[in-house]
């Protein structure tokens, strides 16, 4: 019997620009229960969605409406509607690969996996840059590698694996508190080096560059503080996630948030030297490319 997923697609404010979203919604099959959560829009998104699912020929097109005031609130209240064996949360300004999916999942372990984390390719515009390589062999490095690029969307989860799991209303580092929530239950994975989404980077609009969104930061980083300690595979994961946290605010957020992370890096630094030189080399790996 082949695999079903739902798809929970927060949405706000995206008039004009639902191209990426329309792209990958019409690749989807009776395999997908789709589920877009228009949060609060001001424009005429809402409007733009019901004519697109008009014009589609899937059936399981569900949009939800309400204010729920973040992307974490969003995708709690779209979960709640999924129906699905596994479920995956991507984002309206990115591309998905609904077929690519299915077809891994068909090939998965069965009742035994907690979630199936996969590849994906970064663009700017047109642009590729940054192609997918493959997982490590070993298991430990690929945690590693998830723990230093933990994006929300490459992560499709049984639903019953997260059922008990909440997003925090937050409109940054939401779906990083989420990943890290999963992994202390010491979930089974599997690591595919299929490449299932395109994430686009200097997007217009993007909480990534909206100084409000960055404020939740601040509270990210606190509620992590509070789970640091362990030295187990669980703990280091909420330690690098931490400490990816505070280098972002170091970059983007106002002087006295940068200023309190700096602080609380060199602290991480001298409790963790070399986990914490081994995320400074990954960011700024990332930035040469």
């Amino acid at each position: 019997m082949s695999p079903t997923v739902s798809i929970v697609c927060p949405v706000k404010n995206m008039e004009g620009r639902l191209q990426n979203l329309n792209s990958w919604l019409k690749e989807c099959d009776s395999h997908f229960q789709i589920i877009l959560v228009c949060d609060s829009s001001t424009d005429k998104t809402v409007e733009e969605l019901r004519k697109m699912k008009e014009s589609l020929p899937s059936n399981q097109i569900e949009i939800i409406e309400g204010a729920y005031g973040s992307p974490g609130a969003a995708r709690n209240a779209g979960f709640e509607c999924a129906r699905s064996e596994w479920v995956i949360f991507w984002d309206s300004d990115d591309v998905g690969n609904p077929e690519e999916l299915i077809s891994c999942l068909a090939t998965q372990s069965g009742d035994l996996l907690d979630a199936v984390v996969f590849g994906y390719d970064i663009y700017s515009g047109d642009v590729s840059r940054s192609d997918w390589t493959s997982w490590p062999i070993s298991h430990e490095k690929s945690m590693e590698k998830l723990s230093l690029n933990p994006g929300i969307w490459r992560i499709c989860f049984r639903r019953s694996s997260i059922i008990n799991l909440k997003f925090p209303n937050l409109k940054m580092a939401e779906d990083q508190l989420f990943i890290n929530d999963f992994m202390q239950e010491l979930p089974k994975l599997e690591f595919s080096n299929a490449v299932i989404y395109k994430y686009f980077v200097n997007v217009s609009n993007q909480l990534t560059s909206n100084r409000n969104a960055l404020e939740d930061l601040r509270e990210a980083a606190n509620l992590l503080a509070a789970k640091l300690g362990g030295e187990s595979g669980a703990g280091i994961f909420t330690m690098r996630i931490y400490g990816k946290i505070l280098l972002t605010q170091m970059k983007k957020c106002n002087i006295s948030t940068k200023f309190q992370a700096g602080l609380r890096m060199i602290l991480l630094y001298a409790k963790h030297p070399a986990e914490t030189s081994l995320l400074i080399k990954s960011i700024l790996a990332e930035k040469s490319q």
